[in-house]
């Protein structure tokens, strides 16, 4: 016999999941017991449930398996939905748990009782019920092989506190399904045949295993073809850097921009990313980024899929066409600090098989660019949804997926004050992660989007709602509260002292950059 909570994390280890990031509350205090007792399972506190259902994602992108988190019921599950919704974009397999009230109470409408439901299926592949009629084993198992199976995704497991607190006899696990093959229409592989041939006006979307080292050398020989334009969407999930991939270009997050990289397009052929739309309406600009009368070519959407898919379209081999090795750009060693001369020290420091988790968004303009011939890294945008502030809690789960790989979070200032909370996971585990805050103390990108409206817009009092100062915000004193090492610089030399200093250090460390 054992608890339901017990026979739940029994299950989530049945599908291979090997890691729990939580925020738990009463409702979950008899999973808090069996976390104590069952050693298969790692779990990791986090300060809000933003930085679990982050940190979780970070986990499932670098070791394409499920991850899972534990949170308290209906308010629990809100407080993450924004980084579970960026996790849905990302396609990461992720089990939610999420602890319920009690049977006997909920139709009582206890204060904190809520529409789990509604909540969760705005996220989820699937939402599960735990339930006395099935073992709870049973259940999470499901739900595990659920969030990995077809297209990945986050899937939601409601359990009722007192089916977590129940006894039930020991369940056998269920056996792992083996995964299959995801197909291609072979309709569709002809017809990407054909554009793939043309001579111009073809763009190819690529995303998912493509992308990943496995994937090098089919990437490269479909780089190779002077036919195509090969692009990734705007934040696409995960890169792994390295010569195959210098040609490869991401699609610029301004919507005239991407549209002018698009402009010739007459075929699109996607394998496993997404037909390329723009982030925002705008009242002077197309809601569609691709020319009018071009063919949409969807080859699959399932990253899993993306790799199989690109073999069948372009022969696979064993080595990757030569790729010309280009020096980083050459920094600027003093002056004033500038996206330029920042991104330009990074390339020349980054580590080789670094991970680097980008939000560093307006201040990282050009950062893509010139790191693309630095030593080999993966890179992880962390917006693949939009919702800001993903960066730090991502690069939690990133961490202690790959220990022994360098994390490099690179994350503007304004997001960062999101989820500074996860700093303090940080530092509890001891993670090998080097955050780098970018200051310039304003929502830029909405100063710019303001601009954009006109000189009558941008008045002084809208210029306020923009301005994270006065007063200013010491992003250095925050990260040593939460007991991360930090240090501020403002100037290229400062910075490249600081940043070799963090790099040649295990464990977590922060430099704010002021930008001037």
């Amino acid at each position: 016999m054992s608890t339901g909570a017990h026979q739940i994390l029994a299950g989530l280890t049945d599908a291979g999941i090997t890691i729990l990031f939580t925020n738990p509350g009463t409702t979950e205090i008899h999973f808090v017991d069996a976390l104590g007792r069952l050693h298969e399972l790692q779990s990791v506190l986090t300060l809000t449930e933003a930085v679990a259902a982050g940190a979780a994602d970070g986990f499932a992108r670098i070791t394409d398996q499920p991850s899972a988190i534990l949170l308290h019921l209906g308010p629990g599950l809100a407080n993450a939905t924004a980084y579970l919704h960026n996790a849905k974009r990302a396609h990461s397999p992720i089990v939610v748990l999420v602890g319920e009230h009690s049977t006997g109470i909920k139709p009582l409408d206890p204060p904190l009782a809520s529409d789990i439901d509604a909540l969760a299926h705005t996220f989820s592949k699937a939402v599960f019920h735990a339930s006395f009629e099935i073992a709870p084993r049973h259940s999470a198992a499901k739900a595990g092989f659920a969030a990995l199976e077809g297209t990945p995704g986050p899937v939601t497991l409601i359990v009722p506190s007192d089916l977590a607190w129940s006894e039930f006899d020991d369940a056998q696990p269920l056996s792992k399904p083996i995964p299959l093959e995801p197909s291609i229409d072979p309709a569709v592989l002809a017809e990407a045949l054909t554009a793939l041939a043309a001579p111009a006006g073809t763009t190819v979307v690529v995303g998912g295993t493509l992308l990943h080292d496995e994937g090098a050398p089919t990437l490269a020989r479909l780089l190779a073809q002077s036919n195509l334009t090969v692009v990734t969407n705007t934040f696409t999930p995960r890169i792994d850097r390295s010569p195959a991939t210098q040609g490869l270009r991401r699609l610029p997050y301004l919507p005239e921009m991407a549209a002018t990289v698009l402009k010739d397009t007459r075929k699109l052929v996607v394998i496993g990313g997404q037909v390329p739309v723009p982030f925002f309406g705008y009242p002077h600009l197309p809601d569609r980024l691709l020319p009018e009368g071009c063919e949409v070519i969807q080859v699959t959407t399932n990253p899993r899929a993306a790799l199989g898919a690109a073999r069948q379209l372009i022969e696979n081999s064993d080595e990757s066409p030569s790729a010309p090795i280009v020096a980083p750009p050459t920094q600027t060693r003093d002056g004033q600090l500038t996206p330029a001369g920042f991104a330009a020290v990074m390339s020349e420091l980054l580590p080789s098989e670094a991970v680097v988790v980008d939000e560093s968004n307006t201040l990282g303009i050009g950062l893509e660019e010139a790191t693309a011939y630095a030593r080999r890294h993966t890179w992880l945008p962390a917006l693949s949804g939009g919702a800001i502030g993903h960066g730090l809690p991502l690069a939690i789960g990133v961490a202690l997926a790959a220990p022994g790989r360098k994390v490099i979070a690179l994350i503007a200032d304004g997001s960062s004050l999101y989820s500074h909370q996860a700093l303090w996971t940080h530092a509890a585990q001891n993670l090998d992660i080097l955050t780098v805050v970018l200051i310039n103390r304003s929502y830029a990108i909405l100063n710019f989007e303001l601009d954009r409206l006109g000189s009558t817009a941008a008045t002084d009092d809208a210029r306020r709602l923009l301005s994270l100062a006065p007063p200013p915000i010491d992003h250095a004193q925050i990260a040593g509260g939460l007991g991360v090492a930090s240090v501020q610089v403002a100037t290229l030399d400062s910075l490249r002292d600081a940043l070799v200093a963090a790099l040649g250090q295990q464990g977590p460390r922060l430099v704010a950059v002021e930008f001037n």
